[in-house]
């Protein structure tokens, strides 16, 4: 187990993906986290194959910190148009830090390094993944018991603007003016009809931070 972001391996993966899918190229090529050890130099050289090949449209990375994602921007000469990160009402340490600037809590301690800024100085879009799951991979927590509070306030304001519970998730998301975009993670389709009910949802600065608020986050 390792990641691998030489030359030949980003051209084999694109390759296998290719063959797999049975498609001519890929409109987005992510780097799916860090490696340690990359050489830049070698991410660039087969950026440059894969594009001049007609294999690869747009490149981006995924769970990358803004030095990290300098780093490679600095020998690439392809813009990195998308990081995809964790991020829901659930999972919003990246909105917490940034209210708990100069606390001492632990609200404020910065895990992203200032992503959602980053992104928004850049024009890089972010793409939030697992979007109705709390924790890392430890489950919904619309409908879940464990989260009163919230699925009552995602009810009320479901029924408020003709919506659902995933989709006013999902249009908490949207509200951000960074312009996400959410990776709904599902086959099922009555759970994507759902989930994109919340894309014509407008929630208003107090009903965003009032689901902010009935997940548990505070204001310093």
């Amino acid at each position: 187990m390792r990641y691998d972001f030489s030359k030949d391996h980003l051209i084999e993966a694109v390759d296998g993906i290719l063959k797999r899918m049975q498609i001519d190229y890929l409109d987005f090529f992510l780097l799916h986290r860090p490696d340690p050890l990359m050489e830049p130099d070698e991410i660039a050289a087969a950026f440059d194959e894969l594009q001049a090949a007609g294999k690869v449209r747009h490149f981006g990375v995924s769970n990358c910190n803004p030095n990290q994602v300098n780093l490679i921007q600095s020998a690439v000469d392809q813009k990195l148009m998308v990081n995809q990160l964790q991020f829901s009402v659930m999972h919003a340490g990246a909105i917490r830090a940034g209210l708990h600037v100069n606390m001492e809590d632990d609200a404020s301690v910065d895990h992203d390094g200032g992503m959602i800024e980053y992104s928004r100085l850049h024009n890089m879009t972010i793409q939030a993944w697992s979007p109705y799951q709390y924790g890392l991979f430890e489950g919904p927590y619309i409908d879940n018991p464990k989260f009163p509070e919230l699925n009552k306030k995602l009810q009320e304001l479901a029924d408020a603007k003709g919506s659902t519970k995933n989709g006013i998730a999902t249009a908490w998301i949207l509200r951000h003016p960074a312009n996400m975009q959410v990776i709904l993670g599902s086959m099922n389709k009555e759970h994507l009809t759902e989930s994109i009910a919340g894309a014509d949802v407008q929630l208003t600065k107090q009903e965003w931070y009032d689901l902010y608020f009935a997940a548990g986050n505070d204001l310093p």
